[in-house]
């Protein structure tokens, strides 16, 4: 330590549960942190893009502010159009469309609204849940540190104090 100062060693079984505890936190918020994206004015497409694997899908949630057409368009690898839809909403309305891979690869896609003002919230759904493997691995490295916290001593000796 600078300053000539000691600390003692970090125990191995904290190491595990701190490790196991960040990559719970990072796997919840990798799921709950979606936030939609406001479309209006110049501002008013959407661009993105997602590696999926086959008969994975994008859900596009889409809500209009006022009277609006949209046009999602999706695109895979080799710029080649597969998936186009288009709509009019009315005010408040919501519409939901789904497009699923037939085949893996990176899948970009445009949310286009032409008129109007609305919001978007795009949603990978993966059919291998491999999103989900982050939970699993955080639970097995908290288990393993209490594991390994119940075998350490601490090598504390409880003092007699004599008058």
């Amino acid at each position: 330590m600078a300053g000539g100062g000691a600390a003692p060693s970090m125990k191995m079984s904290d190491v595990f549960l701190l490790i196991g505890m960040s990559i719970l936190l990072g796997g919840l918020i990798m799921h709950l942190w979606v936030t939609p994206t406001s479309l209006e004015g110049d501002a008013n497409s959407k661009e993105g893009g997602a590696s999926m694997l086959k008969s994975d899908s994008i859900n596009f949630k889409l809500n209009a502010i006022n009277a609006s057409t949209f046009t999602v368009v999706v695109y895979d690898e080799a710029n080649k159009e597969v998936f186009s839809t288009d709509g009019l909403l009315s005010e408040g309305e919501d519409a939901e469309i789904l497009f699923k891979a037939e085949e893996a690869g990176f899948y970009t896609y445009n949310v286009v609204f032409e008129t109007g003002q609305g919001e978007v919230l795009v949603d990978v759904d993966r059919n291998t849940k491999i999103d989900f493997l982050p939970y699993p691995i955080g639970a097995a490295c908290i288990l393993f540190g209490l594991y390994k916290r119940g075998l350490e001593d601490d090598g504390a000796i409880d003092a007699e104090l004599e008058d």
